[in-house]
């Protein structure tokens, strides 16, 4: 198969659907004489009959990418003094681990073996074998040599491969799950440049390359290695690798001495496709924030240089989850508070509260609100307790679960602080999947199941409804977690209880089971985030275990009491709820009337909305100009928005910025 007749082949492919020759010619940039003549011959091949066949799919077969191979082994001099304490491949740019980005976009093009080299500060890559499932492999050379290194030590994966650099940083995703023959990605620079420009052509294909110059498309670090070529460039690596000069050069530098017998064909990127980073001035261009980033970092470098006894070294490492700060009051989407606020009579609490409320522990022989609390929901006082917080809840119990070397169970995607304590606590952490179709996600309860019998998690966090997504589990698909796995904790976390009915009977689930907690929070559906008061239901002997039968001294009595207040005032948070959803349910069904916009049902006080082919980041800093602040969740590898649902004034102004930008 020619080199045209494969890219209307594949076009056709990726479509999925018949095309007709003018969306070809649009596709594929051939004139319409050569897109008939092509579609004949394809046709008479037997590959296509309206759509691909099962012989066009065969045709396709010897030009299916195996793998991706992402060098992420270098110092990155230019880039310090940053760079000795990040790689450059983990730089946080425009919200994202570069790396990352690079690998969810090789996802999408159903690219499923990535290999990662890794060298400088390899321990920092270790967590993406198991967000990603990639393959690392150690360049224990890095530190002496360049990097035809790094392919060195990953040769055993040189098939029909991308070479890819692990700080660049595409706008869009330029993989492919098909490529026709081997490239070099170029850019095009008018200035003199120390790179290794394109000075000869044959074609499509390079055959002369040299170190400087001016007005020419130089090499950018990503390639595609075809079969062949991956054969005939192992024979020659694997000859002359063990000569010093050889260990020395660059990929490029071994091209250019086997150029004739290694036909690359030259790929045009744009500077809007691609953006290099060779120093932080880099970066800071392309995204300003990175200087804040960069400037934490070695904030916090400059800290772990000052002495730190020994017994306490392990725990300098450990990354901790922390909340967005904001100083504004109006347009916080991205917290998922109540933004209806509570009922008025919790503030008239503060009207009794006396001097005596100050100074004075409650050290009372009762709880007034665990009483108050066991008669709205008919759930026995001893099986309800009484935290600061359900998030200071779920930090007590991982403390006192987890140890070094246990696991946990969590969603993907999900709230990352679950992640984030167990990691303090030096445990993996394994994830089960949440799916979707065109209008809601779902927990998938068969990889729940399965991922807790292969790996026996010492907790499984549920979180109902769902952060992010805003799914809810049924209450029999939770008892069957609990009940099939007996040596696990299942926390089962209803922060958003409350905006939307649930079949949980929790009740029996405390009275029949000994491995399960619930915990909920006053802040999110009653409306007191600021008060940190959160309860929660487990079998007593759990409550007791755990310290939280009694703690050492009771939350604030004043936020206790505006507690009460809220569960007693059941006629406002009825009518604040049909509001809220009464505005979640416009804004949902004026955003999936815009063309390529999906806002998925939710049952909570926020919503996920996808939008294809755009960039959220770049929706999210458009509503950060205008005041409003939404959060990203990766779902696959795409960007989901997940937006708190707020007043209608509030709403309509997010839905008016959207509408703006698809315009």
């Amino acid at each position: 198969m020619n080199s045209k007749e494969f890219h209307v082949l594949y076009q056709i492919y990726k479509q999925k659907r018949k095309m007709d020759e003018t969306e070809i010619e649009r596709k594929t940039g051939y004139t319409k004489e050569q897109v008939k003549e092509i579609v004949l011959c394809l046709t008479q091949k037997g590959w296509l009959k309206d759509r691909i066949t099962e012989e066009g799919h065969q045709a396709l077969e010897p030009y299916k990418v195996d793998n991706a191979i992402i060098m992420a082994a270098g110092f990155g001099l230019r880039s310090l003094p940053l760079s000795r304490f990040v790689p450059k491949g983990l730089y946080v740019v425009k919200g994202e681990v570069l790396i990352e980005r690079q690998i969810q976009q090789l996802l999408e093009a159903g690219i499923q073996e990535i290999i990662v080299v890794v060298g400088y500060l390899k321990e920092q890559f270790q967590y993406l074998k198991e967000k990603y499932g990639v393959i690392l492999v150690e360049n224990e050379d890095y530190y002496r040599y360049n990097n035809i290194s790094s392919l060195y030590a990953a040769k055993e994966f040189l098939k029909r491969s991308y070479i890819c650099c692990s700080d660049n940083y595409f706008k869009e995703n330029i993989f492919e799950a098909y490529v026709y023959d081997s490239y070099y990605a170029c850019k095009y620079t008018e200035a003199y440049a120390e790179e290794y420009c394109v000075t000869k052509m044959e074609g499509e294909y390079i055959t002369e390359i040299v170190k400087g110059g001016s007005h020419a498309w130089y090499t950018i670090g990503e390639a595609y290695f075809s079969a062949a070529f991956s054969q005939v460039f192992l024979t020659y690596l694997e000859q002359e690798y063990q000569k010093p000069e050889t260990k020395k050069m660059l990929m490029d530098d071994f091209h250019i001495k086997h150029i004739a017998e290694l036909p690359f064909r030259l790929v045009k990127y744009s500077d809007e496709m691609l953006q290099e980073f060779d120093t932080v001035e880099d970066v800071v261009a392309f995204d300003a924030e990175f200087a804040t980033y960069r400037d934490m970092i070695l904030k916090e470098a400059e800290k772990k240089q000052k002495k730190v006894p020994g017994i306490f070294v392990k725990y300098e490492e450990v990354e901790r989850y922390n909340s967005a700060t904001t100083d504004q009051h109006i347009g916080r989407l991205h917290l998922n508070e109540n933004t209806f606020g509570p009922s008025p009579k919790c503030l008239d609490v503060l009207k009794e509260v006396t001097i005596q409320d100050l100074y004075e522990y409650d050290m009372a022989s009762k709880d007034f609100l665990i009483e108050e609390i066991s008669s709205a929901y008919s759930i026995p006082e001893d099986d309800i307790y009484i935290h600061n917080g359900s998030a200071e809840l779920i930090k007590s119990v991982f403390s006192i679960v987890l140890e070094r070397g246990d696991s946990i169970l969590t969603s993907n995607p999900g709230w990352n602080y679950y992640e984030s304590l167990a990691k303090e606590k030096f445990c993996e952490v394994f994830y089960y999947r949440v799916v979707k179709d065109d209008y809601r996600y779902y927990m998938d309860m068969e990889d729940i199941l399965r991922k807790a019998a292969q790996y026996h998690p010492k907790i499984i966090v549920i979180t109902n409804p769902h952060n992010p997504t805003g799914c809810r589990i049924d209450g029999k698909m939770v008892e069957t977690i609990v009940k099939e796995n007996p040596e696990s904790l299942v926390l089962l976390d209803e922060a958003y209880w409350g905006f939307s009915e649930t079949n949980v009977d929790v009740r029996r689930l405390v009275e029949t089971y000994s491995n399960i907690l619930i915990a909920r929070t006053f802040s999110k559906y009653y409306g007191l985030a600021n008060m940190r008061v959160g309860y929660g239901f487990c079998n007593a002997k759990v409550k007791h275990i755990f310290g939280l039968d009694l703690p050492l001294f009771r939350e604030c009595s004043i936020s206790r009491r505006m507690a009460v207040e809220a569960i007693r005032d059941k006629a406002y948070y009825e009518g604040m709820n049909e509001e809220l959803n009464q505005v979640k349910i416009w804004f949902m069904d004026t955003l999936n009337q815009m063309e390529h916009v999906r806002v998925f049902q939710s049952d909570s006080n926020f919503v996920a909305v996808k939008i294809e082919n755009v960039d959220m980041q770049a929706i999210r800093e458009v509503l950060k100009e205008k005041g409003i602040l939404i959060r990203l969740f990766y779902d696959q590898g795409e960007a989901v928005a997940r937006i708190s649902i707020a007043q209608r004034e509030v709403m309509e102004e997010v839905v008016g910025v959207i509408k703006e930008y698809l315009q």
